[in-house]
């Protein structure tokens, strides 16, 4: 069966803006644990797990020993709580994302998309990812790359069940092999836009040997290598405590 090709209008490539994802609905008290987490992610972005001290991160929040201590026990507390709000803000994006109607192939290149855009932009991301990268928080980082390849190969399997994969492909291998790819180009861009280039440049690479070519004529016809990159100030907006 040869899959259909539909249109898609550029405004269903947009990567969607991840913000906050906390049901804390009394205001000072999500506005101070808001405070405390991206004070965490800025210096562990900065200077990495292991080089942000609980005293320079109460210092970047504006805040005090109580306040610290009322929210998180310690500072592998505030480390899980980012990784938590970063699952959690992805679910969001993910909703947002299947609300379009894409096929299951459009959906893992938008999703990706964002993923990327996140790790560029987005404070709480990129504080939990380098923080992550410290050997005491190994259990964490599992969690973290072992959900997105887990999801990554979900949606390939949905792709192959729909016809949108070379019969060739195992959704598995595949999926692992884009996850490395996108840590791999994460961890020699340098910076961001350079990181959106390299990304856009591997999809060139792995769609002609994953898909069938009904759906690359759809994709090369379609307006997503003029797709816009993120906004890192609505990145940063998004994430105002």
């Amino acid at each position: 069966m040869t899959p259909s090709v539909t249109p898609l209008p550029a405004s269903a490539l947009l990567a969607p803006v991840s913000r906050w994802a906390d049901d804390e609905v009394r205001e000072r008290t999500r506005r101070t644990r808001r405070r405390l987490l991206l004070a965490a992610a800025g210096l562990f972005d900065e200077a990495g797990y292991r080089g942000a001290s609980l005293s320079d991160i109460l210092a970047a929040a504006g805040l005090t020993k109580g306040a610290l201590y009322f929210h998180f026990r310690s500072k592998y507390a505030l480390a899980e709580a980012l990784l938590t709000e970063v699952e959690r803000s992805w679910e969001a994006v993910v909703r947002e994302i299947a609300g379009r109607g894409l096929d299951p192939l459009w959906r893992l290149l938008v999703e990706t998309d964002s993923y990327v855009a996140r790790w560029m932009y987005d404070p709480v991301v990129r504080g939990a990812s380098r923080s992550l990268d410290d050997p005491e928080l190994l259990a964490l980082r599992t969690r973290w790359f072992g959900g997105w390849e887990t999801a990554t190969i979900e949606r390939l399997t949905e792709a192959s069940a729909a016809g949108l994969l070379a019969a060739e492909v195992d959704p598995r291998r595949a999926g692992r092999a884009v996850v490395a790819v996108a840590t791999g180009n994460y961890a020699l861009a340098v910076g961001p836009d350079d990181l959106w280039a390299r990304m856009t440049e591997s999809w060139e690479g792995l769609l002609p040997i994953m898909a069938p070519q009904a759906w690359r004529e759809g994709w090369a016809a379609s307006p997503w290598r003029d797709r816009p990159g993120p906004d890192p100030e609505a990145y940063r907006l998004a994430r105002e405590p």
